[in-house]
């Protein structure tokens, strides 16, 4: 097969498709799995990213990584967990997760005498700072806290808790904490 339609039939409609969410900087896996019988033999495994040239991630081949192939931005940073392989896990590790890493990915599953086997996995990577907290004077004696986030996911909020654990809401004007 031509590189072309390999990414037209990994990418398509066919296999499952799975989503995971990662954090810049962090850690993901990407889950790919196979099941075992006596009668099988160890697959090649292909991780591949849609619209990466050249695409392969990591490949795993006869017992060992195969590195001729791989895409330089991906290395050492991808691996698989070798103690699982022999229950079949044979997920991704992206280490060092980068904003460039997000999209589609594909687990292929390649046996020696059976069809091939597809996973596909997208990838949503996200980053955060950490929040810059400030204490600000104001008259009359009193102190205004400020929190400054640069990037943060919308669906979060930020709360202040006093020393007992009790909310201090942002439309509280004035408190006084014992």
């Amino acid at each position: 097969m031509n590189t072309f339609i390999d990414i037209y039939l990994f990418f398509g409609a066919h296999g499952k498709q799975e989503q995971v969410l990662a954090f810049a900087g962090g850690d993901v896996f990407l889950p790919c799995n196979f099941r075992i019988s006596d009668s099988t033999d160890f697959p090649t495994a292909e991780w591949s990213k849609e619209g990466l040239n050249p695409y392969v991630v990591f490949l795993y081949r006869d017992g060992c990584e195969t590195y001729e192939i791989k895409n330089p931005v991906f290395e050492y940073r991808t691996s698989l967990i070798m103690k699982e392989l022999k229950d079949g896990n044979i997920s991704l590790r992206i280490s060092n997760v980068k904003m460039s890493d997000a999209g589609k990915y594909k687990c292929l599953k390649l046996w020696k005498n059976a069809p091939r086997e597809v996973t596909v996995v997208k990838l949503v990577v996200g980053a955060v700072s950490e929040p810059k907290l400030s204490v600000v004077s104001v008259e009359g004696g009193g102190v205004t806290l400020q929190c400054e986030v640069n990037c943060w996911p919308t669906q979060s909020q930020i709360i202040f808790l006093d020393h007992q654990g009790n909310d201090i809401s942002a439309q509280d004007c004035s408190r006084k904490i014992d």
